[in-house]
């Protein structure tokens, strides 16, 4: 089952490589949809994710996570406040 996961573009998240992530996202993984967002009022500590419409959004810091992200592994991400 494919899931929908939203990557944040805002100032902040770009500051963190969020349109590399982004586009890194969509090469590695073929299953599931990879959106990307303006904003989503999540700033600071990371490239903000969601991995469904409304769950909790995730900080992506290092490139190395995108593997983690892609086995669904969001335990291993930080949770954003």
């Amino acid at each position: 089952m494919s899931k929908r996961i939203k990557i944040c573009t805002g100032p902040g998240c770009r500051a963190w490589d969020a349109d590399f992530m982004a586009k890194r996202l969509k090469i590695m993984d073929k299953k599931n949809e990879i959106l990307t967002v303006t904003c989503m009022d999540k700033c600071g500590g990371g490239c903000s994710v969601r991995f469904k419409d409304h769950g909790k959004v995730y900080k992506l810091r290092e490139r190395s996570e995108l593997v983690n992200l892609i086995k669904g592994n969001g335990e291993s991400l930080t949770q954003a406040y």
